[in-house]
């Protein structure tokens, strides 16, 4: 893979390594005071706007007891409210934690509880709602402030001090065992990630980046953070079309964007049934993907599509952000997927020669598991005296150099992008008193991807219509894990050492379709 030549430059003090990922916002609008920082719909917020709100909410936290190190959650969708409450949190020192808005309730409460939250903030539209969880009370959202000139002066020092080892976001991922695992991401973790993407992709106060990931997506810290630290202007993609792939193109063609970055699955959508084809989107320079595996012939399709855009294949979990990049060339035939490429410059990436796992490490690493000691002893492994995250993933090296995704070593899987565990889905039709068994495979699907079949045992003599089946899994678990199919066994086919046998189950799944 050719390294595109780019000019050397001495980075600005808000880009050094260890630079705190809100410092960036406020240079930046000192820098660009009445540059749009966020656009949704017809609502533009400057930078100045943007951070004299963010400052002004981080006080409102400070003087309702919030500390160095607590948690603010926000269950919102991605607006403009979103981000400023997230940029509040930092200035004041807490941990964000986004949750899906779309999460069944008792998933959310669960994972409000894991957090050790003290202030939830919800709302569709503004103002949102700010709850205190020590006292169930509410707190006002502050009084929009739009001062025509930007000043530091205008708020007292007061907030505390940082360092880039500290914790800024927790992102729940799905947990084999039901349970979501919150995943502790430092400002460097996150910074290391941002800023080599403002230099690879050569990001500036002129680009448009839209990225319809929600905020507990990992994919959102390239536009939130490009945004804070190159000025460029974040396009929140609307949610009502957030999976509408008509309309998305519509949305796309009419915004201005000049980077897209999202799931690969959107994007076959988008050329698919979007006619992507047939919008001219002259301004779009940079599309990126990551999340899971682009089909070579669908990639092969929008390279030439956009022929005048640079695309490029990010690949890395939750855990380490991406760790790998791949720059897709004009003449890729789509003969297979794109490889995962190499390794970012931050990033230290190894193979076990043992079982072809991906091991990664560097600066984009992950603290750990939140309040997981057990599960973070296991992700991590120790090799030449560095700290590594396994990431499950199985790679072969192709002769020049570059990885290629290869299968998993466990039962997790990924569809929009979402990480799934096989074992969660199993562990909430367990908590139903009429399965006595249950488990959860995927199968491959030519036109629709990653599918997901469930086969549950019944208690004797009971019934249980499929849709009953798959509403009680969706009061349990987002919408994106509940099963395509269902299919009824007198038994759960188990094998000699009484293991279910899964091989068996997906080769059901595969001959039902």
């Amino acid at each position: 893979m050719p390294e595109r030549e780019k000019p050397k430059r001495e980075k600005p003090e808000r880009e050094k390594k260890d630079a705190l990922l809100h410092h960036w916002l406020t240079a930046t609008a000192d820098a660009l005071p009445n540059h749009p920082a966020l656009i949704e719909d017809e609502r533009v917020t400057t930078f100045a706007d943007l951070l004299c709100q963010a400052r002004s909410l981080a006080c409102l936290f400070q003087q309702n007891g919030i500390q160095k190190g607590d948690r603010i959650a926000l269950v919102m969708p991605k607006t403009t409210e979103a981000i400023v409450s997230l940029f509040s949190s930092l200035f004041a020192g807490a941990i964000c934690v986004p949750i899906h808005p779309q999460w069944p309730k008792d998933r959310v409460e669960a994972t409000l509880s894991d957090s050790g939250a003290k202030l939830v903030i919800d709302g569709d539209l503004p103002p949102p709602r700010i709850t205190d969880l020590r006292t169930r009370t509410e707190i006002p959202w502050p009084q929009g402030r739009r001062p025509s000139t930007f000043a530091n002066t205008e708020f007292p020092a007061i907030f505390p001090a940082m360092e880039a080892r500290d914790p800024a976001l927790m992102l729940f991922t799905s947990g084999s065992t039901g349970r979501p695992k919150g995943v502790v991401l430092s400002h460097r973790a996150i910074g290391a990630f941002a800023s080599w993407s403002a230099d690879q992709f050569e990001i500036t106060s002129k680009d448009r980046i839209a990225c319809p990931a929600p905020l507990s997506f990992d994919l959102s810290t390239l536009d939130i953070f490009n945004m804070a630290l190159r000025g460029a202007t974040c396009m929140i993609v609307p949610e009502s079309i957030a999976w509408m792939p008509r309309f998305l193109v519509q949305w796309l063609s009419t915004s201005g964007a000049t980077c897209w970055y999202s799931v690969p699955s959107l994007l076959g959508g988008m050329l698919h049934q979007g006619k992507l084809e047939e919008r001219h989107c002259r301004n779009l320079r940079l599309i990126l993907f990551a999340g899971e595996v682009f089909p070579g012939p669908h990639l092969a399709r929008l390279r030439a599509t956009v022929p005048h855009a640079l695309l490029a294949n990010l690949y890395g979990p939750t855990e380490t952000n991406v760790v790998t990049y791949y720059e897709v060339p004009q003449d890729f035939d789509g003969a297979a997927p794109p490889p995962i490429g190499r390794a970012c410059p931050y990033a230290d990436v190894r193979v076990d020669p043992a079982t072809g796992e991906l091991l990664a490490g560097g600066e984009s690493l992950m603290t750990g598991y939140w309040n997981r000691p057990d599960d973070t002893r296991r992700a991590f492994c120790e090799l030449d005296g560095k700290t590594f995250y396994r990431t499950g993933d199985v790679v072969s090296v192709a002769p020049d150099g570059d990885y290629i995704f290869a299968g998993r070593l466990d039962r997790q899987v990924k569809r929009r992008g979402f990480r799934i565990e096989l074992g969660e889905i199993e562990a909430a039709f367990s908590r139903s008193d009429d399965i006595l068994d249950a488990a959860a495979v995927s199968f491959d699907d030519s036109a629709r991807g990653t599918m997901i079949a469930a086969f549950l045992h019944l208690r004797p003599g009971c019934e249980m219509p499929i849709a009953d089946a798959k509403a009680h899994c969706a009061r349990l678990l987002p919408l994106y894990m509940v099963p395509d199919r269902i299919m009824f066994l007198e038994a759960i086919p188990k094998g000699s050492r009484g293991k279910t046998d899964y091989a068996a189950l997906k080769k059901l799944a595969e001959d039902a379709k």
